[in-house]
C-alpha cells in the first residue's frame, strides 16, 4: 500500500524546504556532485573511488545560488534525511518539472532498517539544467510492505552522500 505524506512524516527529518504532497515528501537539493568514476561490484561489497565524485560549485545567475549543470551523470544529496521503518520501503524520484525537461532522478529501493541523516540519489541530466541550491527536485514515497523480514545492514547504511568511505 502507497503511504499519503502525513503517514510518513515521522519516518523523515524534514527541513525548512521540504514539501508535503499527497503520496509523498518534496526533496531539495543542497549539493551536487558530477560522477565521473567507475564501479566494483562484488559479492559481499562495493568499491567506488571517492575522487570520482567532482563537487560542482554554484553560481550567481539572477541574483540566485545556482548549479549550471551540462548533460552528465550527478549525484544530488537532499538536504532531507530518513529512517524507513521495519514494515516499509522507500524510493525517491524526479518531480515532474526535471521530468518535463528530460531530467531524471532515480533511486533503488530504500529498504526497512535504512536510515542516514541526508539522503541521495543519481541524477541524469540530457541537457542543460539549471537548479537552484534548495530548491525541490525529488519526491520519496513509501509503500508498506505485507510481512516484516530481514532489515538493512549493509555496507551504506547511515552514509550521508552517495558513497564516502572513511
Amino acid at each position: 500500500m502507497l503511504l499519503n505524506s502525513n503517514q510518513i512524516s515521522e519516518y523523515i527529518k524534514e527541513s525548512e524546504y521540504s514539501k508535503r504532497a499527497q503520496i509523498g515528501i518534496d526533496l531539495s537539493a543542497c549539493k551536487i556532485e558530477r560522477i565521473d568514476v567507475g564501479s566494483w561490484v562484488m559479492l559481499d561489497k562495493t568499491e567506488i573511488d571517492p575522487k570520482g565524485y567532482i563537487d560542482i560549485p554554484t553560481i550567481n545567475i539572477d541574483g540566485k545560488e545556482c548549479w549550471r549543470l551540462e548533460k552528465g551523470i550527478y549525484s544530488v544529496t537532499f538536504n532531507e534525511g530518513i529512517h524507513v521503518p521495519n514494515d516499509c520501503a522507500a524510493k525517491i524520484t524526479h518531480r515532474s518539472s526535471l521530468y518535463r525537461t528530460g531530467t531524471i532522478i532515480e533511486s533503488p529501493w530504500w529498504d526497512p532498517g535504512f536510515h542516514c541523516e541526508q539522503m541521495n540519489s543519481t541524477m541524469i541530466v540530457n541537457g542543460l539544467a539549471i537548479i537552484e541550491k534548495n530548491a525541490r527536485v525529488a519526491q520519496i514515497v513509501f509503500w508498506r510492505v505485507d510481512e516484516i523480514g530481514e532489515q538493512y545492514s549493509g555496507q551504506f547504511q547511515g552514509l550521508n552522500t552517495a558513497y564516502k568511505p572513511s
